[in-house]
């Protein structure tokens, strides 16, 4: 349907469609009015069209309907190399910083954002032959949102006609999850990236969703009784650094693979070489036409060498405050029992806070207060252990001796496996 619907010229996300097997001239019945109604729902579509084929007392009749939700200047679909695409146009009013998603024909995807809205412009230089594949994106109440995705075939050939495959055998949902997720592995594997593994609390999550669009009628991000990705894995106890999601419909998962992977964005969130572990969901549409998916992804943390880990970050701390002319902290053994304890004391207990694990490490030393003038500390949390060693504390001019604990383990607050780093710092008297 993607490919019939840009070979006809359209800019618009996939269209939705509703088929008529009908017998004679009389009305369209309960079970098709019942999905238009569902499109109308969901969607709240803004153009239709209609194509009939009659063969003697047999009708043939298909709907396909689209929400259009920006006004886009004319763009050429074909072009040679070296030419200047222009997209200009605005977004409708509600939706915010409108952004271009584009994927190069080696698959190469580059985001680009074209200002607050509504209006905007961008000229992008086309130096390669082959197809490149336009994607505007734009933020509003529902999250990010698609407003257009169409290629542009640079000094290549358009395809002539659609690929003449066989309609696909669904399964139940779960099948479905199945097939998909083996999809998103085959395509990582094709491009020498590590496969991704399932997490239970992500299913969840995604199955939720997925329940929660159909029984409300809304295909987007953002639940208006759920609330955002975020707040959906927190519920469920999951948080990450990095959280991606595509949200899908469609009628069997090749389509919708296929889909996902026409769309620069998406197919950037399932070929993001940080994440590791993907969650998905699939149900059935209200009227049983059709399906809804969600697929989360997060970054979870691979086991460390936490002896190891503390020592590199004393490095890059040092190479860092170096850098801004600093003098290099000094490792003390009592900071860094008290750093230790404090960050391995946050995972013992699920109920204990980030800042109950620094007051901990505050109270160990303060019978060494004799010794320093002043005495702080700082903590990192997260699925990785990159970027601990950028906390501005570390740069304090008047510190000279560190203790580093770094910890690894489960906590409500985060994805597991995650990474709590405790930095003590003093300033001698």
């Amino acid at each position: 349907m993607q490919r019939l619907a840009w070979q006809a010229g359209l800019t618009d996300p996939i269209p939705s469609i509703v088929t008529v097997h009908r017998g004679g001239v009389g009305p369209l019945g309960d079970e098709t009015a019942s999905g238009l109604r569902e499109i109308a729902e969901q969607d709240r579509p803004t153009h239709v069209g209609v194509a009939e084929v009659v063969h003697g007392d047999e009708r043939w009749m298909v709907i396909a309907l689209s929400r259009r939700r920006l006004r886009l200047g004319a763009v050429p679909r074909h072009l040679t190399r070296g030419a200047r695409l222009v997209l200009e146009g605005a977004i409708e009013a509600g939706l915010r910083a409108p952004t271009l998603s584009l994927a190069h024909p080696d698959g190469r995807v580059e985001d680009q954002p074209l200002g607050e809205g509504p209006d905007f412009l961008a000229r992008v230089p086309l130096d390669v032959a082959g197809v490149w594949q336009v994607e505007i994106e734009a933020t509003g109440s529902e999250g990010n949102t698609v407003l257009a995705n169409f290629p542009v075939y640079v000094d290549a050939a358009a395809p002539e006609t659609p690929d003449d495959e066989a309609p696909e055998q669904v399964g139940d949902p779960e099948e479905v999850e199945a097939s998909l997720f083996s999809m998103i592995n085959e395509a990582r594997t094709h491009e020498h990236l590590p496969p991704l593994a399932l997490l239970a609390g992500l299913t969840t999550a995604a199955r939720s969703h997925c329940q929660d669009m159909a029984e409300h009628h809304f295909v987007a991000h953002n639940s208006p009784s759920q609330g955002n990705t975020a707040d959906r894995l927190q519920r469920v106890g999951l948080r990450s650094g990095l959280t991606l999601e595509n949200v899908a419909r469609g009628y069997g998962p090749r389509e919708i693979f296929e889909g996902l992977m026409a769309s620069p964005g998406h197919r950037a969130n399932i070929l993001n070489s940080d994440v590791t572990h993907v969650g998905i969901g699939v149900v059935r549409g209200p009227s049983g036409n059709g399906l809804l998916v969600t697929q989360d992804f997060v970054a979870v943390a691979t086991a460390i060498d936490i002896t190891a880990a503390a020592q590199s970050l004393l490095r890059a701390i040092n190479l860092a405050r170096q850098g801004r002319g600093l003098a290099p902290l000094e490792e003390r053994p009592t900071l860094t029992t008290a750093a230790r304890e404090a960050s391995a004391g946050f995972f013992r207990d699920p109920a204990r806070t980030q800042q109950q694990a620094l007051q901990d490490a505050s109270a160990r030393v303060q019978r060494e207060g004799l010794l320093y003038r002043r005495i702080s500390v700082a903590a990192a949390f997260g699925p990785r252990i990159d970027g601990a060693e950028r906390l501005e504390p570390l740069l304090d001019d008047a510190a000279r001796f560190i203790g580093v604990g770094v910890a690894q383990g489960d906590h409500p607050e985060s994805v597991p496996n995650s990474v709590f780093v405790v930095y003590v710092l003093a300033v001698p008297r």
